[in-house]
């Protein structure tokens, strides 16, 4: 688990009441509790109660916990045990998804209601991922200097068992770490832990550069080889933790039969030891986007597969079957490859051919009147035998108000457009009403190559106090 700090931004939302509107958090690596004015601790989940919700959209109001106070920083009475404070379940609703008889570094703030609340935009955290910002907080507290930069450099492995993302950290203990700014090299070693520290840095803009084990490299994130951006050190103290990867990768095109590159394919890839192919949704997966290649980054090493399609499904935008490297249907026959740590592998082209030809249908749409929209359209055609047949266009050619849609061609299809008006006034833009067409029907073999679908009126209806954003005629 990577951990980013963040703070609130726009509304400050934590020190409203327990019904407010929204939050939104913006990043930052202040460290945490260096102006205590609210409740900083360590602490122990005792409870867990779900809240009655009411019709407001509740925000860090729909859950409450119960939490024993093990180790206080500050902004609580010298003589507290145990507080409770309101969060949200977690699931999008800006809260911390607290788990009974976990232990917790907390920053919590205190509402305009006087209700202690907690949520992703504090420094809260599972105390497994708050070595460095302990350090500090213990150090303030006790009367020592704090570090002017602090954080924990570890690695972080690909996880190929099912679960997209990375494995447990790994802390690189006992590991030189410099950092470069204003022409000078500053550096410091890691403790066991992986954690290190700066003192007195002047305020200006770094760069990491630590010793690095063999094979391995730093970067933005797991999915990009771009190198770190520099960094600009301006708070009393800042926690940065440096973020290193496997430098392994493979790359390659997705090629037709003849030779063409085939634009947006994207590929994925497994271990070559893997008992079965998972689905699409459980692997990694990469695009060729308009680079013309894909490329699979921080990779482990190790002997891996490649392919396009796992799931073998019919798409007729893709009428390619299910092909691994280079170019085989069949896993026995797969190419496996061998990776090596930090090993840069090229030219891994995946060889295609089309299992059907798709059936393209031009589909017009009008207004009632006969008058082209010069509008966003969506065009959907649903299987009426086959559900699991759809194929579906966004936006037409607004001169012409045409859909090139692109069905199977051995399945029948309902096929229907519809248009959604936009709305603006002085303060907002957003959907109003949605029209739909008439619906016409595709059977195989039916001869049809363009269809007509028609919107019932002439314009968006007008609403009172908003001005229309579509085109109109």
């Amino acid at each position: 688990m990577i951990l980013r700090i963040l703070v609130l931004a726009c509304f400050l939302a934590q020190f409203m009441s327990s019904a407010a509107l929204s939050c939104s958090c913006v990043s930052s690596n202040g460290c945490p509790g260096l102006g205590i004015r609210a409740p900083v601790f360590v602490g122990t989940v005792l409870e867990v109660t779900d809240l009655p919700r009411t019709n407001d959209i509740s925000f860090l109001s729909s859950r409450k916990a119960r939490i024993q106070v093990n180790e206080s920083f500050g902004g609580l009475p010298p003589d507290a045990k145990e507080i409770e404070i309101l969060t949200g379940s977690g699931g999008g609703d800006c809260g911390i998804p607290f788990k009974l008889g976990d232990v917790y570094l907390i920053d919590a703030s205190v509402g305009t209601d006087g209700v202690y609340h907690v949520g992703i935009c504090s420094s809260t955290r599972r105390l497994e991922y708050a070595g460095a910002a302990l350090g500090v907080l213990r150090k303030k507290r006790d009367g020592y200097k704090v570090p002017s930069l602090t954080g924990r450099i570890a690695q972080y492995d690909r996880d190929f068992q099912g679960t997209l993302g990375t494995q447990k950290a790994k802390p690189l203990a006992t590991t030189r770490i410099r950092v470069k700014g204003g022409g000078s090299v500053y550096e410091t070693w890691s403790d066991e832990q992986g954690l290190y520290e700066f003192y007195d840095l002047p305020s200006d803009k770094y760069e990491f550069a630590p010793d690095l084990p063999p094979g391995t490299t730093l970067s933005g994130y797991i999915g990009s080889d771009k190198p770190q951006v520099p960094f600009d050190l301006k708070a009393a103290c800042e926690e940065r933790d440096i973020e290193v990867f496997e430098s392994g990768s493979i790359q390659g095109r997705v090629l037709d039969s003849l030779n063409n590159v085939l634009p947006f394919a994207s590929v994925y890839i497994a271990p070559a030891d893997a008992e079965a192919i998972p689905k699409a949704s459980q692997l990694y997966r990469e695009s060729q986007y308009k680079e013309g290649f894909f490329k699979f980054v921080h990779i482990p090493p190790g002997k891996y597969v490649i392919l396009v399609n796992p799931d073998d499904s019919k798409d007729p935008d893709f009428p390619y079957g299910r092909t691994f490297y280079p170019g085989v249907h069949e896993r026995a026959s797969a190419g496996i490859i061998s990776l090596g740590g930090g090993e840069q592998i090229k030219e891994k082209d995946i060889h295609l051919e089309e299992q059907f030809m798709p059936r393209h249908v031009t589909v017009r749409v009008t207004w009632e009147d006969g008058q082209l929209i010069k509008d966003f359209i969506f065009v959907e055609a649903k299987g009426t035998v086959n559900t699991a047949a759809m194929a579906q266009k966004k936006q037409p050619d607004l001169k012409k108000s045409i859909v090139d849609l692109s069905v199977l061609p051995n399945e029948s299809y309902e096929v229907e457009a519809s248009l959604t008006c936009r709305y603006s006034d002085d303060r907002s833009i957003g959907p109003g009403a949605k029209l739909n067409s008439n619906k016409v029907h595709l059977k195989p073999g039916d001869g049809q190559t363009e269809l007509l679908l028609i919107i019932p009126a002439t314009n968006c209806p007008e609403l009172p106090g908003k001005k229309s954003l579509n085109g109109g005629n």
